[in-house]
């Protein structure tokens, strides 16, 4: 299966366009064009899936270093 192929990638596009933007306007009271940008890259880069989950003792949960990789991201 090419997980990059036309449909899937169009697929994609349709439900950051007409789902996740609506929403999130919705909720913000409106979004600016830098904040779409930065919404536009965060789901399409997903660092998320790319941060390690592993538990290494006492220290920041895994959880939290997903929402830091996306923050440097943004940044």
């Amino acid at each position: 299966m090419n997980a990059t192929g036309p449909d899937l990638i169009l697929q994609r596009w349709n439900v950051i366009q007409y789902d996740l933007i609506p929403i999130l306007a919705h909720e913000l009271g409106g979004l600016t064009p830098k904040l779409k940008q930065v919404i536009y890259t965060l789901e399409w880069v997903r660092i998320e899936e790319f941060v390690a989950s592993s538990w290494c003792g006492i220290g920041r949960p895994p959880l939290e270093r997903a929402w830091l990789a996306n923050a440097f991201v943004a940044k």
